[in-house]
Protein backbone atom coordinates (compact mmCIF):
# COMPACT_ATOMS: atom_id res chain seq x y z
CA UNK A 1 0.00 0.00 0.00
CA UNK A 2 2.89 2.35 0.69
CA UNK A 3 4.25 1.69 -2.79
CA UNK A 4 0.84 2.46 -4.27
CA UNK A 5 0.69 5.73 -2.35
CA UNK A 6 4.21 6.64 -3.50
CA UNK A 7 3.31 5.87 -7.11
CA UNK A 8 0.15 7.96 -6.87
CA UNK A 9 2.13 10.79 -5.25
CA UNK A 10 4.52 10.80 -8.20
CA UNK A 11 1.60 10.94 -10.64
CA UNK A 12 0.04 13.78 -8.64
CA UNK A 13 3.38 15.59 -8.56
CA UNK A 14 3.85 15.30 -12.32
CA UNK A 15 0.30 16.15 -13.44
CA UNK A 16 -0.95 19.52 -12.21
CA UNK A 17 -4.39 18.72 -13.66
CA UNK A 18 -4.97 15.83 -11.22
CA UNK A 19 -7.32 16.74 -8.39
CA UNK A 20 -6.25 15.74 -4.88
CA UNK A 21 -9.57 14.53 -3.44
CA UNK A 22 -10.44 11.89 -6.07
CA UNK A 23 -6.91 10.50 -5.95
CA UNK A 24 -6.97 10.24 -2.15
CA UNK A 25 -10.43 8.67 -2.35
CA UNK A 26 -9.11 6.07 -4.77
CA UNK A 27 -6.28 5.20 -2.40
CA UNK A 28 -8.57 4.96 0.63
CA UNK A 29 -10.93 2.72 -1.36
CA UNK A 30 -7.99 0.38 -1.98
CA UNK A 31 -7.29 0.35 1.76
CA UNK A 32 -10.96 -0.48 2.45
CA UNK A 33 -10.82 -3.42 0.02
CA UNK A 34 -7.79 -4.80 1.86
CA UNK A 35 -9.35 -4.27 5.28
CA UNK A 36 -12.61 -5.93 4.21
CA UNK A 37 -10.91 -8.94 2.67
CA UNK A 38 -8.87 -10.04 5.68
CA UNK A 39 -9.39 -10.79 9.32
CA UNK A 40 -6.45 -9.44 11.21
CA UNK A 41 -5.28 -6.32 13.04
CA UNK A 42 -6.78 -3.71 10.72
CA UNK A 43 -5.63 -0.81 12.86
CA UNK A 44 -2.06 -2.13 12.89
CA UNK A 45 -2.19 -2.66 9.12
CA UNK A 46 -3.27 0.92 8.50
CA UNK A 47 -0.82 2.31 11.06
CA UNK A 48 2.07 0.47 9.36
CA UNK A 49 1.09 2.26 6.15
CA UNK A 50 0.38 5.65 7.74
CA UNK A 51 3.58 6.06 9.76
CA UNK A 52 6.06 5.83 6.86
CA UNK A 53 3.80 7.92 4.62
CA UNK A 54 3.65 10.60 7.32
CA UNK A 55 7.45 10.56 7.44
CA UNK A 56 7.66 10.70 3.65
CA UNK A 57 5.33 13.72 3.66
CA UNK A 58 7.56 15.47 6.19
CA UNK A 59 10.79 14.97 4.23
CA UNK A 60 9.49 15.38 0.67
CA UNK A 61 10.48 18.67 -0.92
CA UNK A 62 7.97 18.81 -3.79
CA UNK A 63 4.86 20.62 -2.58
CA UNK A 64 2.32 18.61 -4.61
CA UNK A 65 3.85 15.30 -3.60
CA UNK A 66 3.94 16.45 0.02
CA UNK A 67 0.29 17.54 -0.24
CA UNK A 68 -0.80 14.12 -1.53
CA UNK A 69 1.23 12.12 1.00
CA UNK A 70 -0.05 14.24 3.88
CA UNK A 71 -3.64 13.90 2.67
CA UNK A 72 -3.26 10.11 2.48
CA UNK A 73 -1.68 9.94 5.95
CA UNK A 74 -4.51 12.10 7.32
CA UNK A 75 -7.15 9.93 5.62
CA UNK A 76 -5.58 6.82 7.11
CA UNK A 77 -5.54 8.43 10.56
CA UNK A 78 -9.24 9.23 10.24
CA UNK A 79 -9.94 5.63 9.19
CA UNK A 80 -7.90 4.31 12.13
CA UNK A 81 -9.95 6.48 14.50
CA UNK A 82 -13.19 5.09 13.06
CA UNK A 83 -11.87 1.53 13.46
CA UNK A 84 -10.96 2.18 17.09
CA UNK A 85 -14.33 3.78 17.83
CA UNK A 86 -16.17 0.86 16.22
CA UNK A 87 -14.19 -1.65 18.25
CA UNK A 88 -14.68 0.22 21.52
CA UNK A 89 -10.93 0.34 22.13
CA UNK A 90 -9.35 3.47 23.62
CA UNK A 91 -7.92 5.80 21.00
Amino acid sequence: MRKLAQHMAIQYQKDADLALEPLVAHFTNEVEVNVASDRFDHTGFMERIREPLQYDAEVTLDSRRKEFLQAVADALQERIQRELQASGLPE
